[in-house]
């Protein structure tokens, strides 16, 4: 495949917990000798309190609620899970327990503490498995959790959910994905006008052969600026769900075939939370005119 990948289907489940889980001795002691180097204290008592979902937990509900997303991402030769931190349950790696449950027969690894650019770090790495031919199907998994054993005051301002989505690239016809990219500046304002300027560029490039002229959707995740200069003629969906990394791609699988067939390009952008200076960009080369909201 020369070409980007499909987005061939997309779902997303968003849970309140509780789950069953709780820390033993050896995990407490687990967390504290990750922290301890960068200054950081483990809350006993913020972890048992919370609602405790493991990526596996968000796995299984997937799974149970999207049966035809699990149907479409089944025997995938690419199994790629992507989360802005660490699964609060260690050692139970849930790409592994991805790769099981579609019966995978491929490579199956993890994305993690690149805080709201690992989603897209792992849709970069699927679409060039899927470019190059070492894969025909790859699921992409992006998760969160709103418990974690230490405080981080710009994931915890940003109203961390238990919630996931679960995206299946392949071959086939529908919207192709046509970049991904980062954007980094020396300040949050210098980030912002490259950001700018790349969301101009996306939006007017032209279109692939055979697709009809039309206007693009801009998706703009909850922690881009607020006033954020989007090019003329561009439609704009701002993204409103309490979620640090996975907001704007829980609104993508849930709404990705109307969008797609509705709009000539859909461009996914999110900025981090930890990291204002930093943004990162998915273009998808959808169907329509804009006939359709």
């Amino acid at each position: 495949m020369t070409v980007g990948p499909t987005l061939l289907a997309g779902a997303a489940a968003i849970t309140a917990g509780p789950g069953t889980w709780q820390p033993g001795p050896e995990e407490l002691m687990y967390f504290q000798d990750l922290h301890r180097p960068f200054g950081a204290h483990v809350d006993e008592t913020r972890i048992r309190s919370g609602a405790r979902v493991s990526h596996s937990d968000l796995v299984r509900l997937l799974l149970s609620q999207a049966p035809e997303t699990a149907a479409a991402a089944q025997h995938a030769d690419l199994v790629v899970v992507a989360s802005g931190l660490p699964d609060l349950h260690p050692f139970t790696p849930a790409s592994v327990y991805l790769s099981h449950r579609l019966d995978s027969p491929g490579r199956r690894f993890t994305v993690s503490e690149q805080g709201s650019a690992a989603p897209f770090t792992a849709m970069r790495i699927a679409s060039a498995y899927c470019r190059s031919g070492r894969a025909r199907t790859a699921a992409v998994l992006i998760v969160e959790q709103s418990t974690h054993p230490v405080r981080d005051a710009a994931v915890d301002s940003a109203g961390a959910s238990d919630s996931g989505a679960l995206l299946v690239l392949g071959e086939g016809k529908g919207p192709r994905i046509s970049e991904v990219l980062g954007v980094r500046g020396e300040s949050p304002a210098q980030m912002k006008r490259l950001l700018e300027q790349r969301l101009s560029d996306l939006a007017s490039a032209t279109r692939p052969a055979g697709k009809r002229a039309g206007p693009a959707l801009l998706i703009l995740g909850p922690h881009v600026p607020a006033d954020l200069r989007v090019p003329d003629g561009t439609v704009v969906h701002r993204v409103d769900r309490p979620a640090y990394s996975t907001g704007p791609w829980l609104d993508l699988a849930e709404n990705h075939t109307g969008w797609t067939a509705a709009y000539r390009r859909v461009v996914l952008c999110e900025a981090d939370a930890r990291r204002p200076e930093r943004s990162c960009l998915l273009a998808l080369d959808g169907d329509g005119s804009g006939d359709a909201a």
